[in-house]
């Protein structure tokens, strides 16, 4: 059995017996860190480590191994991606805040693109930008550095992403400037296409790290590398690109939820180094 099989079936057998990892420790003479450790499924135990265990739990290796052959296969349990769990709930106060100021700035761009209707003045979309921009900063550096992904790629294209939104408000804030003054010219749609498909970009790699951790995830998680790199094609036809950014919304609401149900789920476990 490997880890985390071996862990979950110690701390469930642990469980069962009414035992807490103090007493567990008394047992074996094994320090509670280890145990820790070994249940969470972040070490993989030496065998006479994992005899002293089961045999305190009045278990031995060939009956868990039987006893797993014998059991039938069920959908792997999910993990617990979150590094520390008691940040999960900060990091998705801060996406709700981040979509819902989202919405705002998307009908005034909506506004003054399909109607030629400026609803804001210039001064009073910078600011909603700005605090767009910097909710998006926060939001995806949590996102990024709390999920426990085997590689650096999450941080590495969040990082790109939030570069990419920063930029792009750059660019439609000088856009909206020129539209509220009625100057719409080729260069301002070509500014346009360009925005549109470096979001397409961003979103794409952006949807990598989670192609590869999709395994790791229970339903409907697991399919949110797809969720993006659906987004990045829609993103990509620049007439469709509203659309992309609804389903990119859609992810980021995915991603608020499961903030919050890791946290209601875990904060109560041992934080593991």
């Amino acid at each position: 059995m490997k880890q985390p099989e071996l862990g979950d079936y110690i701390a469930n057998l642990r469980k069962e017996q009414g035992l807490t990892q103090e007493e567990l420790v008394e047992r074996c003479n094994i320090n509670v860190r280890t145990i820790q450790r070994i249940e969470a499924g972040d070490v993989t135990p030496r065998n006479y480590t994992i005899k002293n265990i089961l045999q305190a739990l009045g278990s031995s290796y060939a009956e868990i191994t039987q006893e797993l052959h014998n059991k039938p296969k069920t959908e792997k349990t999910p993990e617990n991606l979150l590094k520390n769990p008691k940040n999960g709930l900060w990091v998705a106060i801060v996406g709700m805040a981040y979509v819902l100021t989202s919405i705002p700035l998307t009908i005034i761009d909506l506004s003054l693109n399909m109607f030629n209707d400026a609803i804001v003045t210039s001064d009073s979309r910078f600011l909603i930008a700005a605090l767009y921009c910097i909710l998006a900063t926060v939001f995806y550096l949590g996102l990024s550095f709390n999920l426990k992904f085997k590689t650096p790629m999450l941080k590495i294209f969040s990082i790109l992403y939030i570069m990419v939104v920063v930029f792009s408000e750059i660019l439609f804030m000088d856009i909206y400037n020129t539209n509220v003054s009625g100057a719409i010219s080729p260069t301002i749609i070509g500014m346009t296409m360009i925005i549109s498909v470096i979001f397409s970009i961003s979103i794409g790699l952006l949807s990598i790290p989670f192609f590869q951790n999709k395994d790791r995830f229970s339903r409907p998680y697991k399919y949110l590398g797809y969720l993006l790199i659906i987004a990045a094609a829609f993103n990509l036809t620049v007439l469709l690109f509203p659309i992309g950014s609804l389903l990119v919304t859609v992810f980021e609401i995915m991603m608020v939820i499961y903030f919050i149900q890791n946290h209601k789920a875990f904060a109560n476990e041992p934080t593991m180094a």
